[in-house]
């Protein structure tokens, strides 16, 4: 019974949860669409990163 006599101030708390977490993922969608605004790539460029060492010796890979 008790929980009967606060559940107005339990759907209030989960309410404000609500809007809190909405808020704040709005505010972190907002910084995304900038930081996507700031970059820019062209379609017909494609960045390319070329990864160039030697191998590791298997008796140096075992120690």
């Amino acid at each position: 019974m008790n929980v009967l006599k606060h559940m107005e101030t339990l759907f209030l708390v989960a309410a404000l949860a609500v809007v809190g977490t909405t808020y704040a993922s709005a505010e972190s969608y907002k910084s995304q669409v900038r930081a996507d605004a700031m970059v820019s790539v062209g379609s017909e460029k494609m960045a390319v990163v070329k990864v160039v060492g030697k191998r590791v010796a298997p008796a140096v890979k075992v120690a």
